[in-house]
């Protein structure tokens, strides 16, 4: 049916939210990958296809079921393919970049090939108990803005342009790394994926990683790395103890928090975290303590911005 006059400037407004800035004087600020509204009892959405071209693809509906947005967000995969233009650039673009990767090139150097100079990695899962597969991750990856996505068993990644801010995304929990330089992607990437563990374990839809300022910031990074090394030498040769050390602390001594966040059973999590306890000879329940080892085991790769 013709939209009314309402609808039609209000599904205008929408394409504008999601559709990059361009011209030379153009601001570059994050862009929404979608963005909804309801006007005159209708039910309008709008996905951003791609910044090159500029395309946005437009849904009016006069309710709104459930699966809607998936389907949409199909349909989005599916036209940006077509009109071959992505936030990443063109496909012989990213073709180009993963040969250069392949013959040895620095991520630094491909990375102009693929359209930005900052990025975030987000990591992925879906809520139903079902693994992602190649369309859920590709719509994914197109709600997100980028067509930069790597399926890993039940989680899904996506290299994301910093210009884009990720937004939650329905039937998905999401966790967002800092934004970096193509030098920093494998830091980001664990980032992302401790976000996520978070976010899982919090069951919240979407965790970005932390950036802010604190004392440790205060003490030589290198001073803080030596530290950390001695203090934590009895049990860096098991990865498995300092990452559940980590995480638990992080959620505040939760058990079953850090066996969901950790894909393990409670009491291998007490298993592990009194291993912990003894090889470090330390007594977990003395808050000093749990402030030292959490001031060390920031240092780790990746736990600091």
């Amino acid at each position: 049916r013709e939209l009314g006059p309402g609808v039609s400037g209000a599904s205008a407004e929408l394409a504008a939210i999601v559709r990059p800035a361009e011209g030379p004087g153009a601001t570059p600020t994050p862009a929404p990958s979608s963005a909804t509204d309801t006007v005159d009892g209708s039910h309008l959405a709008a996905y951003a296809l791609g910044a090159e071209q500029r395309f946005v693809l437009g849904v009016a509906a006069p309710r709104r079921e459930p699966g809607d947005h998936t389907i949409a967000s199909v349909a989005a995969v599916l036209l940006s393919l077509l009109t071959g233009e992505h936030q990443s650039g063109t496909g012989a673009a990213r073709s180009s970049a993963l040969v250069r990767l392949l013959l040895g090139a620095a991520p630094e150097d491909v990375a102009p090939l693929l359209g930005g100079k900052r990025w975030v990695v987000v990591h992925a899962c879906p809520d139903g108990p079902a693994a992602p597969d190649a369309v859920a991750a590709s719509a994914l990856g197109t709600a997100l803005g980028s067509a930069l996505v790597d399926v890993d068993g039940g989680v899904v990644r996506v290299l994301v342009a910093a210009d884009r801010e990720p937004d939650p995304q329905p039937g998905w929990t999401c966790g967002v790394s800092s934004a970096v330089g193509p030098r920093e992607w494998a830091t980001a990437d664990t980032q992302a994926a401790r976000a996520l563990a978070r976010a899982r374990a919090t069951r919240t839809p979407l965790v970005r990683h932390s950036e802010r300022p604190g004392l440790a910031d205060l003490v030589p990074s290198a001073e803080a790395e030596a530290h950390a090394r001695t203090l934590l030498a009895p049990i860096a040769t098991n990865p498995a103890l300092p990452e559940t050390l980590r995480t638990w602390l992080s959620l505040h001594g939760s058990w079953d928090r850090t066996a969901v966040a950790l894909s393990v059973h409670r009491n291998t999590v007490r298993q592990r975290v009194a291993r912990c306890a003894a090889l470090l000879g330390v007594d977990l329940d003395d808050p000093d303590v749990r402030m030292e080892l959490w001031f060390a085991l920031r240092q780790e790769p990746g736990a600091r911005g």
